[in-house]
């Protein structure tokens, strides 16, 4: 089950990535409502200026076509004096002048629009077919002024049906551009304020989950507190129960030792003195002590295996498989045992005391648990994977029963009785600890009869520790 601070912690970590993802995607609104922006200022406003500006021009110059053409019939008919036809045709002349103007301006804010990027391909096309009938409208109209001012004061219907159409095709497309410019604008302007609605609820939420990380790392500070408080706690009281387990080692060893020199006093110089029962009781006495004696032993080396932590080195299994024969040397010699090492074992990281420790278990468990009229064989082995490494210890001794599987590896666990299995039941609880104290592991495999095979595993990622000099 996942402890409170680390539920904490992945919790501020979640939090933490869904603010960063949060304040990305308000950065790409902000910056989408800066470029919308730019684009409504460097292209938007200056099409709809353009466009209002054309069609203010195009008017314009509609409305001086329009005294063109009045100016012209009053001088066609002939039914003015002198001097109000000299007045008139200064007056056509002007408004060629004004014309020309116009027709300037109107080119100069085409040319301008033409220079604009980001202007969309249709609008872009609208406008330069605007251009090109305002030029077509601008000479067929320069053209009637010349021919005016040259005396043609009567306007044919062509040329009045000829420029009105013009004009009216010319009008239309203005004011089409007009309304897509203003269509464009708003567009623009209904994505700005929409993206500025969701950076304000990206905002809120964000401000929200602020509060939220602000409080859970709060707790987290607590808890780390809490945590630090009850470790130095913890510590205290490892080494109180440190100082207690040796306390009391010595304490039992000191008596135990006046047991068993009485008890060997008593059978050296009395047991021909006493009965069979007073026999069995001297007996018992120097066994009883001795198994006290093992169990002291095995609690004070479980002791120094879980409290001590050695740096990991490099170490040669077969060097460690060696010792660990070694210290089992009389076993061996007593039981006439066999163990082999098989193929070349290798040279892994780990911790070289408690390997030893591991593998002395393993193969005095191995000898201790043979068949009573079968002298034990065990096999050491191992294989690698890409995580880690496997060795094998292999006996033909008596095996275990499936739902024992797990259980021997408790302390004090044993499933026979001292008499037919002498021991204090924590060799496969030194083993255990020893593993997992590397990250490691250890299982059996078995079936009763036919030995068993303890398999032990150590991570390849333990990182030996570096040298003092």
């Amino acid at each position: 089950m996942m402890k409170t601070p680390s539920r904490i912690f992945i919790s501020v970590v979640l939090l933490l990535a869904f603010l960063a993802s949060l304040a990305w995607i308000g950065v790409r609104h902000i910056a989408d409502i800066l470029r919308e922006f730019d684009h409504v200022a460097q292209v938007d406003l200056v099409l709809m200026e353009g466009a209002t500006n054309l069609n203010n021009l195009q008017l314009e110059k509609e409305i001086i076509f329009a005294k063109l053409t009045s100016s012209s019939e009053e001088l066609a008919f002939g039914q003015v004096n002198a001097a109000r036809a000299a007045y008139l045709a200064d007056y056509v002349k002007g408004l060629g002048e004004q014309f020309d103007r116009y027709s300037q301006e109107a080119r100069q804010e085409t040319q301008k629009i033409d220079r604009l990027t980001g202007v969309p391909a249709d609008l872009k096309f609208s406008f330069d077919l605007m251009h090109e009938q305002m030029r077509q409208y601008d000479i067929t109209v320069q053209g009637i002024f010349k021919a005016v001012e040259k005396g043609g004061f009567q306007l044919s219907m062509e040329d009045l049906e000829n420029t009105d159409r013009r004009q009216r095709i010319l009008t239309d497309n203005v004011q089409s551009i007009v309304a897509k410019v203003w269509t464009l604008v708003h567009a623009s302007m209904n994505r700005s304020q929409r993206w500025h609605q969701q950076s304000k609820i990206i905002f809120w939420f964000s401000l929200l989950l602020t509060l939220t990380l602000g409080l859970l790392l709060l707790a987290f500070k607590k808890n780390l507190e809490e945590t630090a408080k009850q470790n130095k706690n913890l510590e205290k009281l490892n080494q109180e129960l440190d100082r207690f387990v040796h306390t009391v080692s010595h304490d039992i060893a000191g008596p135990l030792t006046t047991i068993v020199g009485y008890a060997a006093f008593l059978e050296s110089h009395y047991m021909q003195q006493l009965d069979k029962k007073g026999q069995d009781c001297i007996s018992g006495v120097r066994k009883g002590a001795g198994r006290l004696n093992v169990l002291i032993k095995d609690l004070l080396e479980l002791t120094k295996i879980t409290r001590v932590k050695n740096p990991y080195s490099k170490v040669s299994i077969k060097e460690v498989m060696d010792a660990a024969v070694a210290n089992c040397d009389f076993m061996i010699r007593q039981s006439n045992a066999d163990v082999k090492l098989e193929g070349v074992l290798p040279e892994i990281v780990c911790d070289r005391i408690k390997m030893t420790a591991v593998f002395f278990n393993l193969i005095s468990n191995a000898i201790k648990f043979a068949k009573a009229d079968l002298a034990p064989v065990v096999r050491i082995s191992w294989k690698e994977t890409p995580q880690e490494y496997e060795f094998y210890v292999k006996d033909n001794g008596i095996g275990i029963e499936p739902q024992h599987h797990q259980e021997i590896f408790g302390i004090f666990k044993q499933l026979h009785l001292p008499e037919q299995y002498p021991g204090s039941g924590v060799g496969l609880t030194i083993v255990k600890a020893a593993l997992e104290d590397q990250g490691g592991r250890v299982h059996v495999e078995s079936t009763p009869g036919q030995g068993a095979t303890f398999i032990v595993s150590i991570p390849k990622n333990l990182i030996p520790a570096k040298p003092l000099y």
